[in-house]
């Protein structure tokens, strides 16, 4: 009688209360995989191959449990994107050296090298950038600094500051089409006569015996001018790069002089030895 007396009106209130009811139990019931799920397997997809290198597609099936199809999804993205590459079933990680794809590896990190950089950026600084996916990350958050100006080698880099009120001085020379960056003897020539306050340089490997290097011969030469320009026109000179390339060798030596250096920015995860060994030069190491 007491409910009837309640709910009676057409049993709208009935319908009502069953509808809530439905809803609470939708709610509280387990998700299945749908656009979340998808995403789930493409992130899971993207770091088992930044870790490794390469995997088949069968495995990666097998290891998380899903379909074949759905790695075929993602790795279709991932192509998209430029991180892998295809290989009858099996995925490879794109080794080439264009920015957009090396942004890509330790995302993480290297958005927190970017932010820590950027408060080393004061209004009407004049700056130099060469490249790395770091260093394109940086330029990112430092497009509303007043006054800047900024001179790169790189077009990646200067196209970075479209739409903003940043001064860009592109330095010519050879084009690189990976890379984006113009290197060779007019590059350098280009960087001799220029001043600057402050420059950031991006590096692919780091030893205790041979010192900051480069993967790439051209880009080594430009970089060993930008740091000697600098301690001829009193610049401080950082290294932005993430710790898995402190340990690593590779084919040219840009800096054995760590006294060329203001300092390195870099993320928590640098190996204890490699942080003492470039503070016991003098460096500042920014985490």
């Amino acid at each position: 009688m007491i409910f009837l007396a309640i709910y009676s009106p057409g049993f709208r209130g009935l319908r009502s209360l069953v509808r809530t009811m439905r809803k609470s139990e939708e709610k509280h019931r387990p998700r299945g995989r749908g656009k979340v799920g998808n995403q789930d397997i493409f992130n899971r997809v993207r770091e088992i191959i930044l870790r490794s290198g390469s995997y088949r597609v069968a495995d990666l099936a097998s290891e998380l449990h899903v379909s074949e199809v759905s790695i075929r999804k993602s790795l279709n993205e991932l192509e998209r994107q430029g991180i892998v590459r295809r290989y009858h079933g099996e995925a490879r990680l794109y080794d080439g050296d264009d920015i957009p794809f090396r942004m890509h590896a330790h995302y993480a990190e290297k958005q927190g090298i970017a932010l820590k950089a950027a408060e080393l950026v004061e209004e009407s600084d004049t700056i130099l950038l060469e490249a790395g996916s770091a260093i394109a990350m940086f330029a990112q958050r430092i497009r509303d600094v007043k006054g800047l100006t900024v001179i790169t080698t790189n077009l990646f880099i200067a196209r970075s500051f479209r739409g903003s009120k940043v001064r860009v001085i592109v330095l010519g020379g050879h084009y690189q089409k990976e890379s984006e960056s113009l290197v060779g003897p007019p590059t350098c020539e280009s960087i001799r006569k220029v001043g600057f306050s402050k420059a950031f340089l991006g590096v692919s490997g780091y030893t205790i015996a041979d010192g900051f290097m480069l993967n790439d011969l051209e880009r080594a030469d430009v970089t060993r001018t930008i740091l000697e320009r600098g301690a001829e026109c009193g610049a401080k000179s950082y290294i932005l790069t993430d710790s898995s390339k402190f340990g690593v060798s590779h084919a040219s030596v840009v800096c054995s002089d760590l006294s060329l250096l203001a300092g390195v920015v870099t993320d928590s995860k640098i190996p204890a030895e490699y942080k003492a060994k470039l503070e016991s030069a003098g460096l500042e190491v920014l985490i």
